[in-house]
């Protein structure tokens, strides 16, 4: 029998153990995510995506009612917001301000969608780091991307290059394209005035006229007459459009939406949906059906801070109240 992974879960000087299976939705403690920890060893590292794994930074605790020191748990408050300089927070994560796979400055989340090409950022906005084979950027406008076909006649193998009547087919020779009065070996087939191969060219693809369509964050390619799209590093393809790894709108293999439990927010970690609780609000019970259900400033079962019951039965502000003969 296949040994199950483990989640381990820190509040303060106490670890909480809860088994799971590697396919389900992980229940997170109070703002933090819970990390997935596996028996198996010779396990690959994940690849770099831009994400910093360690868990968003929490607000300090607060005090405790009867020493004044820290609690068990951080609880009040919203962990968002709280990453460290030039990250931002995207899908319940710190991420790098210049990382194209989360937009470029503060302002977005949104991938950078480069057209035909592969997205940078410069200045804080999106910029075209390079272009696919067969196309160019020669407005330097990044909103619409590598423009140019190289392979026209209006632009053979340049920006600037319109072949003349007397050699005005355009076709591939080398890594570029060259005007001449008839199409080669290479790319043996005329469709109006270029010379294409019907089974790699992404502007007939298998006949004359059927193009490929530009996918945003993707490569498009002629593969053997029949056009296709591979997402450009650290996305995944879902529903023909590439997204981010850490998506929970579109998480794991099978791109899943992930739910969003009752005073929670979804996220997507390790392939697997999970939840983050929002301020103010802690999951105690580990339940994820009712997401994080307790009241952290008001409820005098989990003051504070899980487990902290209130003596008096009142708790405000996240705070024990005392008795009304003072004691408590």
């Amino acid at each position: 029998m296949s040994k199950k992974p483990r989640i381990i879960v820190v509040l303060g000087s106490t670890a909480l153990l809860v088994a799971t299976t590697g396919a389900g939705c992980n229940a997170i403690l109070d703002n933090e995510p819970a990390q997935l920890v596996s028996d198996e060893t010779g396990t690959t590292p994940p690849p770099d995506t831009g994400v910093d794994p360690t868990p968003l930074p929490r607000p300090s605790d607060p005090p405790d009612a009867s020493t004044g020191g820290p609690s068990d748990a951080a609880v009040l408050g919203d962990a968002s917001g709280a990453c460290p300089a030039g990250q931002k927070t995207c899908n319940a994560a710190c991420v790098s301000t210049t990382s194209p796979v989360f937009g470029c400055g503060a302002a977005t989340c949104e991938p950078c969608a480069i057209a035909r090409g592969t997205p940078t950022c410069a200045g804080g906005a999106c910029a075209v780091a390079t272009c696919d084979v067969g196309f160019a950027d020669c407005n330097g406008n990044p909103a619409d991307g590598c423009e140019v076909d190289l392979s026209k006649p209006a632009s053979c193998g340049g920006c600037t290059t319109t072949c003349p009547a007397t050699s005005p087919v355009c076709g591939p020779v080398g890594a570029t394209f060259q005007c001449g009065t008839g199409c080669t070996p290479a790319a043996p087939t005329r469709c109006g005035n270029e010379c294409v191969d019907l089974l790699t060219s992404v502007n007939h693809c298998g006949a004359c006229g059927t193009a490929c369509a530009p996918v945003d964050n993707a490569a498009v390619a002629c593969t053997a007459g029949v056009c296709g799209f591979t997402c450009r590093p650290e996305l995944r393809s879902c529903g023909g459009k590439c997204v981010p790894m850490n998506d929970p709108a579109a998480c794991g293999a099978a791109c899943t939406v992930c739910p969003a439990p009752p005073n929670a927010r979804p996220t997507c970690a390790g392939e697997a949906c999970g939840f983050t609780c929002t301020a103010g609000f802690a999951d105690c019970d580990l339940l994820p059906a009712n997401g994080c259900e307790a009241p952290l400033s008001t409820s005098p079962t989990h003051c504070g801070a899980c487990g902290r019951a209130c003596p008096s039965g009142v708790c405000n502000a996240g705070v024990c109240q005392p008795l009304p003969d003072g004691g408590g």
